[in-house]
Parts: C-alpha cells; structure tokens; sequence
C-alpha cells in the first residue's frame, strides 16, 4: 500500500442521504458523507473482559455497535448481498458490527466477515 492509500475513507457514494447508497473508500475529503458515529448497542459497566476496550483500536471487544453516517438522516451501514449502503436503522442484524479482536477488525453480527477493501485494498469497494 502506498502512501496515497493511507488517506482513504469510508464514503457515502455521491454524498447523497438516500436509502442503499453504496459505502466506498475515497480521498479523505472533511465533509459529512465521511463522518461517522459508533453507537454501542448497550453501556458498558462491567469488569474488564467481553466487551473489554481494546485501547489501541478505541473499540470494546465484542461489542455489538451500529455505524451511523453524519449525513442528516443518520442512516445506519448495512450489509446488502456482500455490500455496504446506508439504509434507515431497522434493527437487523445487518446493521451490527462488533470489534474482533483475534483479527484485529470489524465484523458483521449477521455475517460474522470483516469489512474489507475489495482487491486486496486497491479498489474503493468495501
């Protein structure tokens, strides 16, 4: 990976707030269609453990959470026949991801699969 890849970032395809738009990794821009929330499924209070943060990644382990794009609507990134779109939260399971830590990355609840870029990382595709 060069140097340019590195400024890559998850995007809302034609920043447009519609329903099944397409997630991409484009030049990181500043701008809404590239915001994005985590929103944990429950507070954690427990002792160290499952849901654990992981202080190096900034994610509690194993957690259930939702990505939320900063786009008005605040659609949700689904998981749609092995893409990635934002759709309005729906509370299936195609919405939650968690944070795996064995692999380092983040999974689908409903897929148990990492997110990853298409072509081994040379494409815009998630």
């Amino acid at each position: 990976m060069n140097e340019k890849d590195h400024n890559k970032i998850a995007s809302v395809q034609g920043a447009i707030d519609t329903e099944n738009k397409y997630i991409y990794m484009r030049k990181r821009e500043g701008k809404k269609h590239q915001e994005w929330d985590l929103i944990y499924q429950k507070d954690w209070i427990e002792e160290p453990g499952k849901g654990e943060m992981n202080t190096d990644f900034g994610f509690r382990v194993d957690k259930d959470f939702y990505i939320v794009s900063s786009l008005g609507s605040g659609r949700y990134i689904d998981y749609v026949t092995r893409n990635l779109v934002i759709k309005t939260q729906n509370g299936r399971a195609s919405q939650k991801w968690y944070f795996h830590q064995q692999t380092r990355t983040i999974r689908g609840r409903s897929t148990n699969q990492s997110i990853d870029i298409h072509n081994s990382g040379k494409s815009n595709h998630l």
